[in-house]
């Protein structure tokens, strides 16, 4: 298993810019795959970015980032200093907010949150390879 971790308490009111910095030297030292299909960048880079956004939307700010790679699983975890949960709002489409949850949870293969000192921390886990798997071609 290999682990990043970055303080973010010292920039915590601008986390959103060096955290997805961290993040994508992370992925970029990911050797891509032999196939060509690594959109599950695309993916990790949004789910990061959600979650360092809404930490700084919705809380006094980010204090630490996490990156765990474990075999072909990888999870963002972003800490911040207040105890609230998420609370997915509903779905409209008459508004520029509110869709960051949504996201995660389209993309992630789950997440979750954490109780942490002096805050929480809210999580989620990805495929490293989303390559979708298409059913074989029926020949007639």
């Amino acid at each position: 298993m290999d682990h990043w971790d970055f303080d973010l308490t010292t920039d915590s009111g601008k986390a959103l810019e060096p955290g997805m910095s961290c993040v994508r030297q992370i992925l970029d030292a990911i050797p891509p795959a032999g196939d060509g299909h690594d959109s599950w960048r695309d993916d990790v880079l949004l789910v990061a970015c959600e979650l360092l956004a809404n930490a700084h939307l919705h809380t006094p700010g980010a204090t630490r980032l996490d990156i765990d790679i474990d075999g072909d699983r990888l999870t963002v975890a972003v800490t911040d200093q207040a105890t609230a949960r998420p609370a997915p709002q509903p779905w409209r489409l008459d508004t520029l907010h509110g869709r960051g949850m949504h996201i995660i949870d389209c993309l992630a293969t789950n997440w979750g949150v954490t109780p942490a000192p002096g805050g929480k921390t809210v999580w989620a886990a990805l495929p490293l390879d989303t390559t979708p798997q298409l059913p074989d071609r029926a020949t007639h």
